[in-house]
């Protein structure tokens, strides 16, 4: 991974924190055991969050949303949404609108 030239100590030490593997993941295995934030946004996400990784420099770890939000951070919203299982998802199937089927025009 790039090291971040703003703060390469803070880079550093996120990087070597097995948790940052984690976020970079997306492990849906390690939501509810930690939490991190990102101090430029001022949010709070599970591991499992599908929004941009953060730089590692402005990333904290915490190990409860109750420390996270002490520590001034605010939930981020769809970072706690239930999500559908790809198993779930793969069982919806798309049927074509019957109304694009049947507006059809017949040559004249």
């Amino acid at each position: 991974m790039k090291k971040s030239a703003r703060n390469p100590e803070l880079a550093t030490a996120t990087e070597r924190n097995p948790r940052w593997a984690s976020v970079l993941a997306r492990d849906p295995g390690a939501d509810g055991k930690f939490y991190y934030s990102v101090r430029t946004t001022g949010v709070y996400c599970r591991p499992s969050c599908a929004a941009r990784p953060a730089r590692p420099e402005n990333v904290q770890f915490h190990t409860t949303r109750e420390e996270a939000e002490q520590a001034g951070f605010r939930r981020w919203p769809s970072s706690m949404q239930p999500r559908l299982r790809k198993s779930a998802a793969s069982s919806i199937t798309r049927k074509p609108c019957p109304i694009s089927i049947s507006w059809r025009r017949t040559p004249a």
